[in-house]
């Protein structure tokens, strides 16, 4: 495996866990939790902020580990093929990204609340992002 992909695969599995478990815990504190709307969305806010955290420092450290694994790896410039796979894991991510956006838009339109249709934008940056990553991992395995 080379560095990027490495990276794409550690991206990939950060991305999926941490907002993971912000989704599951967010949703569940707003919908289903005991406290007060005005009180859940103050801790979806800081947990929010919190999943930005983890995610910079989980990433940067998975990135070192990776660099001191295989530093001959990691001082290699993307080549034609890692640019193509990169092109190609944005478009795909993109679209995606598209179709949630279109969708927070409707529930903004419809005059749903703003915690709705702001965690379906960040739905929509998180499942294009693992479109992205997954597009890249296929692409990596398949030789494009």
């Amino acid at each position: 495996m080379s560095f990027q992909e490495k990276s794409n695969a550690a991206m990939l599995v950060i991305t999926a866990a941490v907002y993971g478990w912000y989704f599951v815990t967010s949703v569940g504190s707003v919908f289903g939790g005991g406290l007060p709307p005005e009180a859940a969305l103050a801790v979806t806010n800081v947990k929010m902020l919190l999943t930005v955290v983890i995610i910079v420092t989980v990433s940067i450290v998975a990135h070192i580990l990776i660099a001191i694994m295989a530093p001959s790896e990691a001082n290699e410039a993307a080549d034609e093929r890692d640019k193509l796979i990169e092109m190609r894991g944005d478009q795909r991510g993109g679209f995606v990204l598209a179709l949630f956006a279109l969708l927070a838009m409707g529930l903004a339109m419809l005059g749903k609340p703003p915690f709705l249709f702001a965690n379906t934008i960040l739905a929509g940056l998180v499942a294009g992002e693992l479109v992205k990553g997954v597009s890249k991992l296929i692409d990596y395995r398949r030789g494009v």
